[in-house]
Protein backbone atom coordinates (compact mmCIF):
# COMPACT_ATOMS: atom_id res chain seq x y z
CA UNK A 1 0.00 0.00 0.00
CA UNK A 2 1.40 3.38 -1.02
CA UNK A 3 1.99 6.34 1.26
CA UNK A 4 -0.51 9.15 0.77
CA UNK A 5 0.91 12.08 -1.21
CA UNK A 6 -0.24 14.95 -3.38
CA UNK A 7 -0.39 12.63 -6.40
CA UNK A 8 -3.34 10.79 -4.85
CA UNK A 9 -5.50 13.96 -4.94
CA UNK A 10 -7.37 14.17 -8.24
CA UNK A 11 -9.38 17.33 -8.90
CA UNK A 12 -12.37 16.18 -10.92
CA UNK A 13 -14.32 19.39 -11.40
CA UNK A 14 -14.34 23.07 -10.52
CA UNK A 15 -17.46 25.19 -10.89
CA UNK A 16 -17.28 28.92 -10.16
CA UNK A 17 -20.27 31.00 -11.20
CA UNK A 18 -22.85 33.66 -10.37
CA UNK A 19 -26.14 32.01 -9.51
CA UNK A 20 -28.58 32.72 -12.38
CA UNK A 21 -31.49 31.95 -10.05
CA UNK A 22 -30.60 34.70 -7.61
CA UNK A 23 -30.93 38.42 -8.13
CA UNK A 24 -30.40 41.53 -6.05
CA UNK A 25 -33.20 41.74 -3.51
CA UNK A 26 -34.21 45.21 -2.30
CA UNK A 27 -35.76 45.90 1.11
CA UNK A 28 -36.95 49.40 2.03
CA UNK A 29 -37.92 50.12 5.63
CA UNK A 30 -38.68 53.39 7.40
CA UNK A 31 -35.25 53.67 9.03
CA UNK A 32 -32.99 51.70 6.74
CA UNK A 33 -32.34 50.28 3.28
CA UNK A 34 -31.16 46.72 2.65
CA UNK A 35 -30.02 44.76 -0.35
CA UNK A 36 -29.10 41.11 -0.75
CA UNK A 37 -26.80 40.58 -3.69
CA UNK A 38 -26.65 37.89 -6.33
CA UNK A 39 -24.83 34.78 -5.08
CA UNK A 40 -21.35 33.64 -6.11
CA UNK A 41 -20.89 29.86 -5.93
CA UNK A 42 -17.76 27.74 -5.84
CA UNK A 43 -18.02 23.93 -6.03
CA UNK A 44 -15.07 21.53 -6.08
CA UNK A 45 -15.05 17.75 -6.51
CA UNK A 46 -11.91 15.77 -5.68
CA UNK A 47 -11.23 12.05 -5.63
CA UNK A 48 -8.67 10.02 -3.74
CA UNK A 49 -8.90 6.88 -5.82
CA UNK A 50 -5.86 4.94 -4.66
CA UNK A 51 -5.65 2.83 -1.53
CA UNK A 52 -3.03 4.51 0.65
CA UNK A 53 -1.96 5.30 4.20
CA UNK A 54 -1.09 8.71 5.67
CA UNK A 55 1.69 7.53 8.01
CA UNK A 56 0.41 9.30 11.14
CA UNK A 57 0.06 12.66 9.37
CA UNK A 58 -2.94 14.92 8.83
CA UNK A 59 -3.77 16.66 5.58
CA UNK A 60 -6.31 19.42 5.02
CA UNK A 61 -7.85 20.29 1.66
CA UNK A 62 -9.80 23.51 1.50
CA UNK A 63 -10.85 26.78 -0.12
CA UNK A 64 -9.39 30.13 0.90
CA UNK A 65 -10.91 33.41 -0.28
CA UNK A 66 -9.28 36.82 0.08
CA UNK A 67 -10.19 40.36 -1.02
CA UNK A 68 -7.52 42.45 -2.72
CA UNK A 69 -9.56 45.40 -4.02
CA UNK A 70 -12.39 47.08 -2.16
CA UNK A 71 -14.54 50.15 -2.77
CA UNK A 72 -17.91 50.42 -0.99
CA UNK A 73 -19.48 53.90 -0.96
CA UNK A 74 -22.82 55.19 0.29
CA UNK A 75 -23.56 58.71 -1.00
CA UNK A 76 -25.74 61.16 0.95
CA UNK A 77 -26.98 63.96 -1.34
CA UNK A 78 -24.15 66.37 -1.96
CA UNK A 79 -23.03 66.39 1.66
CA UNK A 80 -20.57 63.51 1.43
CA UNK A 81 -20.23 59.76 1.63
CA UNK A 82 -19.66 56.92 4.05
CA UNK A 83 -17.11 54.32 3.01
CA UNK A 84 -16.55 50.80 4.26
CA UNK A 85 -12.78 50.41 4.23
CA UNK A 86 -10.14 47.81 5.06
CA UNK A 87 -7.21 49.56 6.70
CA UNK A 88 -4.61 46.85 5.84
CA UNK A 89 -5.12 47.10 2.08
CA UNK A 90 -6.04 50.80 1.97
CA UNK A 91 -2.67 51.63 3.49
CA UNK A 92 -0.75 48.97 1.56
CA UNK A 93 0.46 47.37 4.78
CA UNK A 94 -1.01 44.05 3.63
CA UNK A 95 -1.66 42.77 0.12
CA UNK A 96 -5.02 41.14 0.89
CA UNK A 97 -7.67 40.54 3.53
CA UNK A 98 -8.72 37.00 4.40
CA UNK A 99 -12.44 36.58 3.70
CA UNK A 100 -13.70 33.93 6.10
CA UNK A 101 -16.03 33.68 9.07
CA UNK A 102 -12.97 33.82 11.33
CA UNK A 103 -13.74 30.53 13.04
CA UNK A 104 -11.06 28.41 11.42
CA UNK A 105 -8.41 30.31 9.50
CA UNK A 106 -7.80 30.43 6.66
CA UNK A 107 -10.78 28.60 5.15
CA UNK A 108 -14.01 30.31 4.10
CA UNK A 109 -16.08 28.52 6.73
CA UNK A 110 -15.80 25.72 9.23
CA UNK A 111 -18.33 23.35 7.66
CA UNK A 112 -18.20 22.96 3.88
CA UNK A 113 -15.05 24.64 2.56
CA UNK A 114 -12.41 22.33 4.09
CA UNK A 115 -11.86 18.63 4.66
CA UNK A 116 -9.38 16.99 7.05
CA UNK A 117 -7.75 13.71 6.03
CA UNK A 118 -7.02 11.85 9.26
CA UNK A 119 -4.03 9.58 9.69
CA UNK A 120 -4.65 5.98 8.77
CA UNK A 121 -5.97 4.15 5.72
CA UNK A 122 -7.73 5.89 2.83
CA UNK A 123 -9.74 4.11 0.13
CA UNK A 124 -11.69 5.59 -2.78
CA UNK A 125 -12.82 8.85 -1.20
CA UNK A 126 -14.94 11.49 -2.93
CA UNK A 127 -14.47 14.95 -1.40
CA UNK A 128 -16.82 17.82 -2.18
CA UNK A 129 -16.06 21.39 -1.13
CA UNK A 130 -18.39 24.30 -1.66
CA UNK A 131 -19.50 27.71 -0.45
CA UNK A 132 -21.58 30.63 -1.61
CA UNK A 133 -20.84 34.29 -1.03
CA UNK A 134 -23.18 37.26 -1.13
CA UNK A 135 -23.58 40.67 0.48
CA UNK A 136 -26.45 41.68 2.76
CA UNK A 137 -25.74 45.11 4.28
CA UNK A 138 -28.08 47.41 6.19
CA UNK A 139 -27.71 51.12 5.41
CA UNK A 140 -29.29 54.05 7.26
CA UNK A 141 -31.48 56.40 5.23
CA UNK A 142 -30.31 59.31 7.36
CA UNK A 143 -26.67 59.80 8.18
CA UNK A 144 -25.92 59.13 11.86
CA UNK A 145 -23.41 61.99 11.94
CA UNK A 146 -23.71 65.20 9.93
CA UNK A 147 -23.26 68.23 12.20
CA UNK A 148 -26.97 68.42 13.03
CA UNK A 149 -28.18 68.21 9.42
CA UNK A 150 -29.61 64.70 9.74
CA UNK A 151 -33.00 65.59 8.29
CA UNK A 152 -31.44 66.67 5.01
CA UNK A 153 -28.57 64.21 4.68
CA UNK A 154 -30.31 61.26 3.02
CA UNK A 155 -29.03 58.18 1.18
CA UNK A 156 -29.05 58.68 -2.59
CA UNK A 157 -26.53 56.27 -4.11
CA UNK A 158 -24.60 53.04 -3.42
CA UNK A 159 -21.47 51.95 -5.27
CA UNK A 160 -19.79 48.60 -4.63
CA UNK A 161 -16.71 47.25 -6.41
CA UNK A 162 -14.73 44.34 -4.99
CA UNK A 163 -12.26 41.77 -6.31
CA UNK A 164 -11.40 38.40 -4.78
CA UNK A 165 -8.99 35.52 -5.21
CA UNK A 166 -9.82 31.93 -4.26
CA UNK A 167 -7.28 29.16 -3.74
CA UNK A 168 -7.82 25.42 -3.57
CA UNK A 169 -5.14 24.28 -1.14
CA UNK A 170 -3.79 20.94 0.04
CA UNK A 171 -1.86 21.22 3.29
CA UNK A 172 0.44 18.52 4.63
CA UNK A 173 0.63 19.31 8.32
CA UNK A 174 3.72 19.00 10.46
CA UNK A 175 4.06 16.52 13.29
CA UNK A 176 2.83 19.01 15.91
CA UNK A 177 -0.48 19.69 14.17
CA UNK A 178 -3.47 19.80 16.52
CA UNK A 179 -6.83 18.85 15.06
CA UNK A 180 -9.52 21.57 15.39
CA UNK A 181 -6.92 24.26 16.03
CA UNK A 182 -8.05 27.85 15.38
CA UNK A 183 -5.50 28.47 12.64
CA UNK A 184 -5.01 25.45 10.41
CA UNK A 185 -1.69 26.54 8.89
CA UNK A 186 1.73 26.65 10.49
CA UNK A 187 3.98 28.03 7.77
CA UNK A 188 7.11 26.93 9.63
CA UNK A 189 6.09 23.26 9.70
CA UNK A 190 3.39 22.64 7.09
CA UNK A 191 3.71 22.11 3.36
CA UNK A 192 1.14 24.18 1.45
CA UNK A 193 0.28 23.10 -2.10
CA UNK A 194 -1.75 25.27 -4.47
CA UNK A 195 -4.00 23.12 -6.64
CA UNK A 196 -6.07 25.83 -8.34
CA UNK A 197 -6.60 29.58 -8.33
CA UNK A 198 -9.86 31.41 -9.10
CA UNK A 199 -10.60 35.11 -9.39
CA UNK A 200 -13.96 36.83 -9.31
CA UNK A 201 -15.33 40.31 -8.82
CA UNK A 202 -18.58 41.97 -7.91
CA UNK A 203 -19.98 45.32 -9.04
CA UNK A 204 -23.19 47.04 -7.98
CA UNK A 205 -24.61 50.52 -8.56
CA UNK A 206 -27.87 51.67 -6.98
CA UNK A 207 -29.51 55.10 -7.25
CA UNK A 208 -32.27 56.14 -4.86
CA UNK A 209 -34.76 58.97 -4.40
CA UNK A 210 -35.12 59.28 -0.61
CA UNK A 211 -37.99 61.77 -0.96
CA UNK A 212 -40.31 59.15 -2.42
CA UNK A 213 -42.53 56.94 -0.20
CA UNK A 214 -41.03 53.80 1.33
CA UNK A 215 -41.11 51.02 -1.26
CA UNK A 216 -40.78 53.41 -4.21
CA UNK A 217 -37.36 54.94 -3.61
CA UNK A 218 -35.36 52.71 -5.97
CA UNK A 219 -34.59 54.64 -9.18
CA UNK A 220 -32.03 52.40 -10.85
CA UNK A 221 -30.01 49.28 -10.14
CA UNK A 222 -27.17 47.91 -12.23
CA UNK A 223 -26.07 44.53 -10.90
CA UNK A 224 -24.73 43.20 -14.19
CA UNK A 225 -21.60 41.11 -13.68
CA UNK A 226 -19.94 41.62 -17.04
CA UNK A 227 -16.88 39.51 -16.26
CA UNK A 228 -17.44 35.91 -15.25
CA UNK A 229 -15.22 34.20 -12.64
CA UNK A 230 -11.84 33.12 -13.99
CA UNK A 231 -10.07 29.82 -13.29
CA UNK A 232 -6.44 30.72 -13.89
CA UNK A 233 -4.35 28.64 -16.29
CA UNK A 234 -1.31 29.31 -14.12
CA UNK A 235 -1.72 29.10 -10.37
CA UNK A 236 -0.60 31.98 -8.18
CA UNK A 237 1.03 31.88 -4.77
CA UNK A 238 -0.90 33.53 -1.98
CA UNK A 239 0.33 36.21 0.42
CA UNK A 240 0.48 35.54 4.14
CA UNK A 241 -2.26 38.12 4.66
CA UNK A 242 -4.68 35.86 2.77
CA UNK A 243 -4.43 33.17 5.45
CA UNK A 244 -4.05 35.22 8.64
CA UNK A 245 -6.17 37.64 10.71
CA UNK A 246 -7.85 39.99 10.34
CA UNK A 247 -10.73 38.79 8.19
CA UNK A 248 -12.96 41.16 6.20
CA UNK A 249 -15.81 41.54 8.67
CA UNK A 250 -13.39 42.22 11.52
CA UNK A 251 -11.13 44.63 9.60
CA UNK A 252 -13.83 46.84 8.08
CA UNK A 253 -14.58 50.32 9.35
CA UNK A 254 -17.26 52.81 8.32
CA UNK A 255 -16.06 56.41 7.96
CA UNK A 256 -17.94 59.56 7.00
CA UNK A 257 -16.10 61.73 4.45
CA UNK A 258 -17.81 65.16 4.12
CA UNK A 259 -17.63 67.14 0.90
CA UNK A 260 -17.23 70.33 2.93
CA UNK A 261 -13.48 70.71 3.37
CA UNK A 262 -14.02 72.56 6.65
CA UNK A 263 -15.51 69.43 8.19
CA UNK A 264 -13.46 66.48 9.37
CA UNK A 265 -13.94 62.79 8.56
CA UNK A 266 -15.80 60.94 11.29
CA UNK A 267 -15.47 57.32 12.39
CA UNK A 268 -18.96 55.81 12.59
CA UNK A 269 -18.22 52.09 13.04
CA UNK A 270 -14.73 51.07 14.23
CA UNK A 271 -12.99 47.85 13.21
CA UNK A 272 -13.03 44.80 15.46
CA UNK A 273 -9.44 43.86 14.65
CA UNK A 274 -6.48 46.09 13.81
CA UNK A 275 -2.92 45.33 12.72
CA UNK A 276 -1.30 48.49 14.15
CA UNK A 277 -1.76 50.33 17.48
CA UNK A 278 -4.95 52.41 17.68
CA UNK A 279 -3.31 55.83 17.38
CA UNK A 280 -1.40 54.65 14.33
CA UNK A 281 -4.63 53.31 12.84
CA UNK A 282 -6.30 56.71 13.32
CA UNK A 283 -3.36 58.46 11.71
CA UNK A 284 -3.31 56.05 8.77
CA UNK A 285 -7.03 56.62 8.19
CA UNK A 286 -6.59 60.44 8.43
CA UNK A 287 -8.78 60.69 11.53
CA UNK A 288 -8.02 63.17 14.29
CA UNK A 289 -7.01 61.55 17.56
CA UNK A 290 -8.74 62.98 20.63
CA UNK A 291 -10.17 61.88 23.95
CA UNK A 292 -13.34 60.64 22.25
CA UNK A 293 -11.32 58.37 19.98
CA UNK A 294 -10.06 55.93 22.56
CA UNK A 295 -9.50 52.34 21.52
CA UNK A 296 -12.92 50.65 21.25
CA UNK A 297 -13.46 47.97 23.89
CA UNK A 298 -14.18 45.29 21.30
CA UNK A 299 -11.17 46.16 19.12
CA UNK A 300 -8.46 43.49 19.12
CA UNK A 301 -4.84 44.07 18.11
CA UNK A 302 -3.73 41.14 15.91
CA UNK A 303 -0.43 42.53 14.62
CA UNK A 304 0.99 43.46 11.25
CA UNK A 305 2.73 41.08 8.86
CA UNK A 306 5.92 43.04 8.33
CA UNK A 307 6.89 40.78 5.44
CA UNK A 308 3.67 39.88 3.65
CA UNK A 309 5.47 37.43 1.39
CA UNK A 310 3.80 35.05 -1.02
CA UNK A 311 3.91 31.38 -0.12
CA UNK A 312 2.81 28.00 -1.45
CA UNK A 313 4.10 25.22 -3.67
CA UNK A 314 2.42 25.47 -7.05
CA UNK A 315 1.11 22.16 -8.34
CA UNK A 316 1.44 22.15 -12.12
CA UNK A 317 -0.25 18.76 -12.53
CA UNK A 318 -3.76 19.69 -13.67
CA UNK A 319 -5.42 16.24 -13.66
CA UNK A 320 -8.44 15.66 -15.91
CA UNK A 321 -10.47 18.54 -14.56
CA UNK A 322 -13.83 19.75 -15.70
CA UNK A 323 -13.60 23.52 -15.36
CA UNK A 324 -16.75 25.59 -15.48
CA UNK A 325 -17.71 29.23 -15.05
CA UNK A 326 -21.13 30.69 -15.68
CA UNK A 327 -21.96 34.35 -16.14
CA UNK A 328 -25.59 33.79 -15.21
CA UNK A 329 -28.29 36.26 -16.18
CA UNK A 330 -27.20 39.78 -17.05
CA UNK A 331 -29.52 42.38 -15.58
CA UNK A 332 -29.84 46.13 -15.55
CA UNK A 333 -33.11 47.34 -14.13
CA UNK A 334 -34.50 50.83 -13.93
CA UNK A 335 -37.65 52.03 -12.20
CA UNK A 336 -39.28 55.40 -11.90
Amino acid sequence: MSTFSLDQIHVQSIDAYYDPNSKTEIIEKSNFFKYKSQHFHCHIKLMINDDCITNQQYWTIGLVQACYKNYIEQCYNNYGSTLWEFHPIKTGRHQMINDSDGNQYPFYDIFHSNYVIHHGYITNKLIQLHYKDYFYPTIAWQLPYSHGNNNNVLLTEIIRRQQFSVWLLAIKHGRNYKLNSYNLINIEQDELYILNTIRWQYKLHIRLDPYQPIGKRLKHIDDTQYEKPIILDKNKKLPLSAINPPHCNAAQSLIWYPNNKNDQPKLIIPPKQIIVPWKQWLNDMTLNSNDEMKTPKQCQFVGELLHDKKIGIINSYRNDQKLSTDLGHLRSRSTG
